[in-house]
Protein backbone atom coordinates (compact mmCIF):
# COMPACT_ATOMS: atom_id res chain seq x y z
CA UNK A 1 0.00 0.00 0.00
CA UNK A 2 2.89 2.38 0.74
CA UNK A 3 4.28 1.71 -2.72
CA UNK A 4 0.93 2.65 -4.25
CA UNK A 5 0.79 5.91 -2.27
CA UNK A 6 4.33 6.88 -3.28
CA UNK A 7 3.54 6.14 -6.90
CA UNK A 8 0.48 8.43 -6.77
CA UNK A 9 2.52 11.24 -5.21
CA UNK A 10 5.21 10.90 -7.87
CA UNK A 11 2.62 11.06 -10.66
CA UNK A 12 1.04 14.17 -9.08
CA UNK A 13 4.42 15.93 -8.74
CA UNK A 14 5.23 15.05 -12.32
CA UNK A 15 2.00 16.72 -13.45
CA UNK A 16 2.87 19.87 -11.46
CA UNK A 17 6.41 20.19 -12.90
CA UNK A 18 6.74 22.98 -15.54
CA UNK A 19 7.46 22.01 -19.05
CA UNK A 20 11.03 22.26 -20.12
CA UNK A 21 12.33 24.03 -23.19
CA UNK A 22 12.13 20.86 -25.18
CA UNK A 23 8.52 20.29 -24.10
CA UNK A 24 7.20 23.78 -25.03
CA UNK A 25 4.58 23.61 -27.81
CA UNK A 26 5.27 25.35 -31.09
CA UNK A 27 2.80 28.24 -30.75
CA UNK A 28 3.38 29.51 -34.26
CA UNK A 29 2.53 26.08 -35.59
CA UNK A 30 -0.58 25.95 -33.43
CA UNK A 31 -1.75 29.34 -34.71
CA UNK A 32 -0.96 28.33 -38.27
CA UNK A 33 -2.98 25.12 -37.93
CA UNK A 34 -5.91 27.00 -36.36
CA UNK A 35 -6.01 29.35 -39.37
CA UNK A 36 -5.46 26.73 -42.03
CA UNK A 37 -9.18 26.28 -42.69
CA UNK A 38 -9.86 30.01 -43.26
CA UNK A 39 -9.35 32.19 -46.28
CA UNK A 40 -7.46 34.95 -44.43
CA UNK A 41 -4.30 34.75 -42.34
CA UNK A 42 -5.38 37.46 -39.89
CA UNK A 43 -7.53 36.69 -36.87
CA UNK A 44 -9.39 39.30 -34.78
CA UNK A 45 -10.21 38.63 -31.17
CA UNK A 46 -12.75 40.37 -28.99
CA UNK A 47 -11.57 42.87 -26.40
CA UNK A 48 -13.02 43.43 -22.92
CA UNK A 49 -13.42 47.09 -23.89
CA UNK A 50 -16.51 47.65 -26.08
CA UNK A 51 -14.96 50.52 -28.09
CA UNK A 52 -11.65 48.75 -28.68
CA UNK A 53 -11.60 46.98 -32.05
CA UNK A 54 -7.88 46.26 -32.16
CA UNK A 55 -6.75 42.59 -32.36
CA UNK A 56 -5.58 41.01 -29.11
CA UNK A 57 -3.36 37.96 -29.16
CA UNK A 58 -4.83 34.87 -27.44
CA UNK A 59 -1.38 34.14 -26.06
CA UNK A 60 -1.36 37.36 -24.07
CA UNK A 61 -4.87 38.33 -22.94
CA UNK A 62 -3.67 41.67 -21.57
CA UNK A 63 -4.42 44.67 -23.75
CA UNK A 64 -1.60 45.92 -25.95
CA UNK A 65 -0.16 49.37 -25.30
CA UNK A 66 -1.83 52.02 -27.52
CA UNK A 67 0.22 53.53 -30.28
CA UNK A 68 1.36 57.12 -29.67
CA UNK A 69 -0.63 59.81 -31.44
CA UNK A 70 0.93 61.36 -34.55
CA UNK A 71 3.26 64.18 -33.62
CA UNK A 72 1.97 67.56 -34.78
CA UNK A 73 4.36 70.47 -34.37
CA UNK A 74 3.97 74.22 -34.36
CA UNK A 75 6.59 76.92 -33.89
CA UNK A 76 5.97 80.02 -31.79
CA UNK A 77 8.08 83.15 -32.24
CA UNK A 78 7.95 85.83 -29.52
CA UNK A 79 8.73 89.51 -30.05
CA UNK A 80 8.81 92.10 -27.26
CA UNK A 81 8.60 95.88 -27.28
CA UNK A 82 7.78 98.81 -25.02
CA UNK A 83 4.90 101.16 -25.89
CA UNK A 84 4.73 104.25 -23.63
CA UNK A 85 6.20 102.32 -20.67
CA UNK A 86 3.85 99.39 -21.35
CA UNK A 87 5.65 96.04 -22.00
CA UNK A 88 4.01 94.14 -24.85
CA UNK A 89 4.61 90.70 -26.36
CA UNK A 90 3.55 89.44 -29.77
CA UNK A 91 3.45 85.67 -30.32
CA UNK A 92 3.48 84.36 -33.89
CA UNK A 93 2.47 80.71 -34.27
CA UNK A 94 3.56 78.89 -37.44
CA UNK A 95 1.61 75.65 -37.94
CA UNK A 96 2.37 73.22 -40.80
CA UNK A 97 -0.65 71.59 -42.38
CA UNK A 98 1.25 68.30 -42.46
CA UNK A 99 2.30 68.62 -38.83
CA UNK A 100 5.97 68.38 -39.77
CA UNK A 101 8.62 70.92 -40.87
CA UNK A 102 8.56 70.22 -44.58
CA UNK A 103 7.55 72.21 -47.66
CA UNK A 104 3.83 72.85 -47.84
CA UNK A 105 1.01 75.01 -46.57
CA UNK A 106 1.38 76.81 -43.23
CA UNK A 107 -1.07 78.73 -41.03
CA UNK A 108 0.14 81.87 -39.25
CA UNK A 109 -1.64 83.01 -36.08
CA UNK A 110 -0.98 86.14 -34.05
CA UNK A 111 -1.64 86.72 -30.36
CA UNK A 112 -0.93 89.68 -28.14
CA UNK A 113 0.02 89.70 -24.44
CA UNK A 114 0.28 92.52 -21.91
CA UNK A 115 0.36 92.39 -18.12
CA UNK A 116 -0.61 88.71 -17.94
CA UNK A 117 -3.50 88.89 -20.46
CA UNK A 118 -3.14 87.18 -23.83
CA UNK A 119 -5.69 87.45 -26.62
CA UNK A 120 -6.02 86.79 -30.31
CA UNK A 121 -5.13 89.55 -32.73
CA UNK A 122 -6.01 89.63 -36.44
CA UNK A 123 -7.28 86.72 -38.49
CA UNK A 124 -5.13 83.67 -39.33
CA UNK A 125 -3.15 83.84 -42.56
CA UNK A 126 -1.87 81.02 -44.76
CA UNK A 127 1.32 80.87 -46.84
CA UNK A 128 3.20 78.16 -48.71
CA UNK A 129 6.73 77.69 -47.42
CA UNK A 130 9.72 75.94 -48.97
CA UNK A 131 12.08 77.13 -46.24
CA UNK A 132 12.65 75.73 -42.75
CA UNK A 133 9.79 77.02 -40.55
CA UNK A 134 12.02 76.71 -37.48
CA UNK A 135 14.37 79.44 -38.69
CA UNK A 136 12.15 82.33 -39.77
CA UNK A 137 12.70 86.03 -39.26
CA UNK A 138 9.84 88.46 -38.65
CA UNK A 139 9.77 92.24 -38.57
CA UNK A 140 7.28 93.40 -35.90
CA UNK A 141 6.71 97.07 -35.11
CA UNK A 142 4.04 99.52 -33.97
CA UNK A 143 3.60 103.26 -34.45
CA UNK A 144 1.13 105.78 -33.00
CA UNK A 145 -2.26 105.80 -34.65
CA UNK A 146 -4.45 108.75 -35.46
CA UNK A 147 -5.58 111.14 -32.77
CA UNK A 148 -7.60 109.35 -30.14
CA UNK A 149 -9.32 109.78 -26.81
CA UNK A 150 -7.80 109.04 -24.41
CA UNK A 151 -4.56 110.24 -25.95
CA UNK A 152 -1.67 107.82 -26.40
CA UNK A 153 -3.82 104.67 -26.51
CA UNK A 154 -4.15 103.93 -30.21
CA UNK A 155 -1.44 102.05 -32.13
CA UNK A 156 -0.96 100.62 -35.59
CA UNK A 157 0.74 97.25 -35.93
CA UNK A 158 2.66 95.72 -38.83
CA UNK A 159 4.09 92.21 -39.11
CA UNK A 160 6.33 91.21 -42.01
CA UNK A 161 8.05 87.93 -42.82
CA UNK A 162 11.60 88.30 -44.12
CA UNK A 163 13.04 85.37 -46.08
CA UNK A 164 16.26 85.60 -48.11
CA UNK A 165 16.11 89.42 -48.09
CA UNK A 166 12.54 89.43 -49.41
CA UNK A 167 9.80 90.86 -47.16
CA UNK A 168 6.21 89.57 -47.15
CA UNK A 169 3.56 91.43 -45.16
CA UNK A 170 1.47 89.08 -43.04
CA UNK A 171 -0.67 91.41 -40.88
CA UNK A 172 -1.63 95.04 -40.63
CA UNK A 173 -3.80 96.27 -37.74
CA UNK A 174 -4.74 99.92 -37.14
CA UNK A 175 -7.04 99.45 -34.15
CA UNK A 176 -4.80 98.33 -31.28
CA UNK A 177 -5.76 100.14 -28.07
CA UNK A 178 -3.57 99.79 -24.98
CA UNK A 179 -2.07 102.18 -22.44
CA UNK A 180 -0.95 102.50 -18.86
CA UNK A 181 -3.21 104.76 -16.75
CA UNK A 182 -4.86 106.66 -19.65
CA UNK A 183 -6.87 109.78 -18.87
CA UNK A 184 -10.45 108.68 -19.49
CA UNK A 185 -11.70 111.90 -17.89
CA UNK A 186 -10.62 113.65 -21.08
CA UNK A 187 -13.71 112.14 -22.74
CA UNK A 188 -16.05 114.86 -21.50
CA UNK A 189 -19.42 113.46 -22.61
CA UNK A 190 -18.76 109.80 -21.68
CA UNK A 191 -21.11 107.95 -19.34
CA UNK A 192 -19.20 105.37 -17.27
CA UNK A 193 -20.65 102.20 -15.81
CA UNK A 194 -20.16 101.47 -12.13
CA UNK A 195 -19.47 98.06 -10.65
CA UNK A 196 -22.54 96.91 -8.74
CA UNK A 197 -21.70 93.33 -7.84
CA UNK A 198 -18.79 90.91 -8.32
CA UNK A 199 -19.25 87.16 -7.97
CA UNK A 200 -17.23 84.03 -8.69
CA UNK A 201 -17.98 83.97 -12.41
CA UNK A 202 -19.52 87.34 -13.22
CA UNK A 203 -19.40 91.08 -12.69
CA UNK A 204 -22.45 93.36 -12.95
CA UNK A 205 -22.20 97.02 -13.96
CA UNK A 206 -24.86 99.75 -14.07
CA UNK A 207 -24.81 102.76 -16.39
CA UNK A 208 -27.10 105.40 -17.82
CA UNK A 209 -27.15 105.28 -21.61
CA UNK A 210 -29.30 107.96 -23.20
CA UNK A 211 -31.16 108.47 -19.89
CA UNK A 212 -31.96 104.73 -19.78
CA UNK A 213 -30.63 102.65 -16.89
CA UNK A 214 -28.73 99.73 -18.44
CA UNK A 215 -27.19 96.74 -16.68
CA UNK A 216 -24.13 95.12 -18.22
CA UNK A 217 -23.27 91.56 -17.14
CA UNK A 218 -19.77 90.22 -17.77
CA UNK A 219 -19.49 86.43 -17.38
CA UNK A 220 -16.57 84.07 -17.77
CA UNK A 221 -15.93 80.34 -17.59
CA UNK A 222 -12.72 78.38 -17.39
CA UNK A 223 -11.87 76.38 -20.51
CA UNK A 224 -8.41 74.90 -19.84
CA UNK A 225 -4.85 75.80 -18.85
CA UNK A 226 -5.56 79.42 -17.95
CA UNK A 227 -7.88 79.91 -20.93
CA UNK A 228 -11.19 81.64 -20.19
CA UNK A 229 -14.25 82.38 -22.32
CA UNK A 230 -15.90 85.78 -21.71
CA UNK A 231 -19.32 87.08 -22.66
CA UNK A 232 -21.12 90.41 -22.27
CA UNK A 233 -24.85 91.04 -22.30
CA UNK A 234 -27.06 93.97 -21.42
CA UNK A 235 -30.52 94.36 -19.91
CA UNK A 236 -32.72 97.43 -19.61
CA UNK A 237 -36.31 97.47 -18.31
CA UNK A 238 -36.70 93.73 -18.87
CA UNK A 239 -35.27 93.67 -22.42
CA UNK A 240 -31.71 92.64 -23.27
CA UNK A 241 -29.38 90.92 -25.67
CA UNK A 242 -25.93 89.37 -25.98
CA UNK A 243 -23.30 91.88 -27.09
CA UNK A 244 -20.45 89.41 -27.52
CA UNK A 245 -19.90 85.77 -26.61
CA UNK A 246 -17.00 83.30 -26.38
CA UNK A 247 -14.28 85.95 -26.29
CA UNK A 248 -11.15 83.95 -25.43
CA UNK A 249 -8.52 85.30 -23.01
CA UNK A 250 -5.53 83.45 -21.57
CA UNK A 251 -4.70 84.70 -18.09
CA UNK A 252 -1.64 84.29 -15.90
CA UNK A 253 -3.63 85.01 -12.74
CA UNK A 254 -7.06 84.92 -11.15
CA UNK A 255 -9.86 86.27 -13.41
CA UNK A 256 -11.50 87.83 -10.35
CA UNK A 257 -8.54 90.22 -10.11
CA UNK A 258 -9.54 91.81 -13.43
CA UNK A 259 -12.18 94.47 -13.89
CA UNK A 260 -13.82 96.20 -16.83
CA UNK A 261 -14.31 99.79 -17.89
CA UNK A 262 -17.57 100.16 -19.82
CA UNK A 263 -18.72 103.54 -21.09
CA UNK A 264 -20.87 105.08 -23.80
CA UNK A 265 -20.53 108.25 -25.86
CA UNK A 266 -23.63 109.83 -27.45
CA UNK A 267 -23.70 110.04 -31.24
CA UNK A 268 -25.55 112.57 -33.37
CA UNK A 269 -29.07 111.27 -33.81
CA UNK A 270 -32.69 112.33 -34.17
CA UNK A 271 -34.27 112.04 -31.72
CA UNK A 272 -31.45 113.07 -29.46
CA UNK A 273 -30.01 110.33 -27.25
CA UNK A 274 -31.06 107.42 -29.47
CA UNK A 275 -27.64 106.24 -30.68
CA UNK A 276 -24.39 105.73 -28.78
CA UNK A 277 -20.84 104.49 -29.15
CA UNK A 278 -20.22 101.72 -26.65
CA UNK A 279 -16.69 100.84 -25.50
CA UNK A 280 -15.47 97.92 -23.37
CA UNK A 281 -11.95 97.92 -21.84
CA UNK A 282 -10.31 95.40 -19.54
CA UNK A 283 -8.24 96.64 -16.63
CA UNK A 284 -5.39 94.78 -14.89
CA UNK A 285 -3.30 95.92 -11.93
CA UNK A 286 0.39 96.47 -12.59
CA UNK A 287 2.38 94.41 -10.05
CA UNK A 288 4.73 96.33 -7.80
CA UNK A 289 8.43 96.11 -8.58
CA UNK A 290 10.47 94.66 -5.73
CA UNK A 291 13.60 96.42 -6.99
CA UNK A 292 12.04 99.88 -6.63
CA UNK A 293 12.50 101.20 -3.06
CA UNK A 294 9.63 103.68 -3.47
CA UNK A 295 7.08 100.85 -3.73
CA UNK A 296 7.38 100.05 -0.04
CA UNK A 297 5.00 102.87 0.83
CA UNK A 298 2.72 103.01 -2.23
CA UNK A 299 -0.85 103.83 -1.24
CA UNK A 300 -3.91 102.20 -2.88
CA UNK A 301 -4.87 105.35 -4.77
CA UNK A 302 -1.43 105.34 -6.42
CA UNK A 303 -1.94 101.94 -8.08
CA UNK A 304 -1.22 101.67 -11.79
CA UNK A 305 -3.31 99.76 -14.30
CA UNK A 306 -2.91 98.54 -17.86
CA UNK A 307 -6.01 99.16 -19.97
CA UNK A 308 -6.80 97.27 -23.18
CA UNK A 309 -9.83 97.83 -25.37
CA UNK A 310 -11.56 94.54 -26.14
CA UNK A 311 -14.72 95.47 -28.00
CA UNK A 312 -16.72 98.35 -29.46
CA UNK A 313 -20.11 99.12 -30.97
CA UNK A 314 -20.55 102.37 -32.90
CA UNK A 315 -24.36 102.10 -33.13
CA UNK A 316 -25.79 101.03 -29.79
CA UNK A 317 -29.47 102.00 -30.16
CA UNK A 318 -31.20 102.67 -26.86
CA UNK A 319 -32.61 105.64 -25.00
CA UNK A 320 -34.96 106.79 -22.30
CA UNK A 321 -38.05 108.93 -22.97
CA UNK A 322 -37.02 109.69 -26.53
CA UNK A 323 -38.81 112.60 -28.19
CA UNK A 324 -39.95 111.12 -31.49
CA UNK A 325 -42.07 114.22 -32.15
CA UNK A 326 -38.79 116.02 -32.88
CA UNK A 327 -38.70 114.25 -36.24
CA UNK A 328 -41.03 116.96 -37.53
CA UNK A 329 -44.49 117.37 -38.93
CA UNK A 330 -43.86 115.06 -41.89
CA UNK A 331 -43.52 112.11 -39.55
CA UNK A 332 -46.70 109.98 -39.41
CA UNK A 333 -47.09 108.07 -36.15
CA UNK A 334 -48.89 104.73 -36.03
CA UNK A 335 -51.42 103.84 -33.35
CA UNK A 336 -52.22 100.57 -31.62
CA UNK A 337 -55.21 98.46 -32.62
CA UNK A 338 -55.56 96.95 -29.14
CA UNK A 339 -54.32 93.79 -27.44
CA UNK A 340 -52.23 91.33 -29.49
CA UNK A 341 -53.81 88.35 -31.21
CA UNK A 342 -52.57 84.97 -29.98
CA UNK A 343 -51.79 82.51 -32.78
CA UNK A 344 -50.83 78.88 -32.07
CA UNK A 345 -48.04 77.79 -34.41
CA UNK A 346 -46.37 74.43 -35.06
CA UNK A 347 -42.73 74.07 -34.20
CA UNK A 348 -40.76 74.79 -36.29
CA UNK A 349 -42.84 77.40 -38.15
CA UNK A 350 -44.01 76.33 -41.62
CA UNK A 351 -42.12 77.53 -44.66
CA UNK A 352 -45.21 79.44 -45.78
CA UNK A 353 -44.79 81.87 -42.88
CA UNK A 354 -43.89 85.46 -43.82
CA UNK A 355 -40.86 85.56 -41.53
CA UNK A 356 -37.67 85.65 -43.58
CA UNK A 357 -34.00 85.27 -42.69
CA UNK A 358 -32.65 88.31 -40.92
CA UNK A 359 -29.81 88.60 -43.43
CA UNK A 360 -32.14 90.00 -46.13
CA UNK A 361 -32.98 92.95 -43.90
CA UNK A 362 -29.47 94.32 -43.62
CA UNK A 363 -29.42 97.74 -42.02
CA UNK A 364 -28.58 100.39 -44.59
CA UNK A 365 -27.02 103.77 -44.09
CA UNK A 366 -29.58 106.50 -43.71
CA UNK A 367 -31.50 108.05 -40.87
CA UNK A 368 -29.99 107.38 -37.47
CA UNK A 369 -33.19 106.35 -35.67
Amino acid sequence: MSISIMSSIAERDERRMPLGDDDCPDYEAVISRSNSNGTSSSVHYSSPFPDDRRPVSPLNPSRRHPRPLPRHERYVYTYRLLANNTPIQFMISVEPESGKPKPGKYTFRLSFKANGIERKLCEPETRKLKVDPRHLDFVVFIFPGKSSLPAGCLWSLRVWLRVNNVDHRIWGEDDLWIAKDPDFNSIGDASFARLKNADTGEQIYNAYVGRALVTFIVRWRHVSNGLYSYSLEYEAAGVGDMLFDDYKLRLDGDPRALSFLIFSIPSNSIPSGASHKLRVWIRSLVPLSTSDPTTSYVLPFNDSYIYQRLWKDDAFKIGGRLDFESLGTKMIMGFSSGAPETIVMPHPPPSSDLQSPRSIFNEKNGYDF
